[in-house]
């Protein structure tokens, strides 16, 4: 290959550097734990389009699992001028790199995979709260990471089924809420205030709402917490979600109004679903589905209400 305006070893590895932070290990919030193809150049020699292409590779793989299509990014061939602007390829390759770092937690919709990890059902009438505990325990801290760091998420749906033929009014305002609730998601990137990354181990709120008059006093929380008093630089290894329903409703009387006054009656179903990064990686060989992320463990405790 010739060369065009003169590249220094060190702009293609700034270039290159990028890549291997997103897509492989990686620290604190960067890092997939995917395979890295390129590699660094020794300064002196001359950077091959072997070379070009396995970085070339690695920028395709991050896009296309941040963005489900394949980008459009310049190719070497042999003979080429590098020079400097967008056709050329370390002008191209970096100006994706920083669109993919703007965009790190993304993850394409048809390179997730989502599975339900665990239900819980609660049938008996209850009144006042209805509490359950979602645990994730990872096999180590590096594990979790490359989980959120690669736009893995947590996802919590509660629903309320109510009881007979002709429920009562705020056993449906309970269906009614949890609908329009519908899934929420924890992660990494699923809020600027409340993330993997903002965690303690105290729990903090993620998402709450409240049911519309006359039931405004019940709401719906979700909570999170890690292990670890401060989860800033990611070295928790588990992550705690609380599912808290709470029903403050108080009955006006002196008979129920309306019957059967303040017990909710019906069925609650907790479901605790995972959401993973999973798809395809591009080589010179032809793409594979070898886009790995490792699961933690899942356990959602009984429902306790009262």
């Amino acid at each position: 290959m010739t060369s065009g305006t003169l590249l220094y070893a060190s702009q293609y590895v700034a270039i290159q550097d990028k890549a291997e932070s997103l897509l492989g290990a990686g620290s604190t919030t960067k890092g997939y734990g995917q395979t890295v193809q390129s590699s660094d150049v020794v300064v002196g020699n001359m950077i091959t389009k072997a070379q070009w292409d396995l970085l070339r590779y690695d920028i395709i793989n991050i896009k296309f699992h941040q963005d489900g299509v394949l980008p459009t990014i310049v190719q070497v061939n042999v003979g080429d001028a590098i020079g400097f602007g967008p056709g050329s390829p370390n002008t191209s390759y970096d100006t994706l790199l920083e669109s993919a770092i703007a965009n790190k937690f993304k993850l394409a919709a048809s390179q997730t995979a989502t599975l339900t990890k665990a239900t819980e059902t609660y049938s008996p009438p209850w009144s006042t709260q209805a509490q359950t505990t979602l645990t994730c325990v990872f096999a180590d801290a590096t594990t979790a990471r490359y989980f959120f760091n690669s736009g893995g998420k947590l996802r919590i749906t509660s629903t309320f089924a109510a009881t007979g033929a002709t429920p009562a009014a705020q056993a449906t305002a309970w269906v009614n809420f949890l609908n329009s609730v519908g899934e929420r998601d924890f992660g990494a990137g699923t809020d600027p205030t409340v993330n993997y990354y903002t965690l303690t181990n105290v729990y903090q709120t993620f998402y709450q709402s409240s049911l519309s008059s006359p039931y405004s006093a019940n709401n719906y929380r979700l909570e999170a917490r890690t292990n670890v008093a401060d989860n800033a630089t990611g070295t928790a290894t588990q992550v705690q979600i609380r599912i808290t329903l709470s029903d403050a409703y108080v009955d006006p009387g002196p008979e129920p109004s309306p019957p059967p006054g303040d017990s909710v009656v019906g069925t609650l179903t907790v479901r605790a679903i995972e959401l993973k990064a999973s798809g395809l990686i591009y080589t010179p060989s032809g793409p594979s589905p070898s886009f790995t992320v490792t699961s933690p463990t899942y356990s959602l405790s009984s429902i306790v209400a009262a």
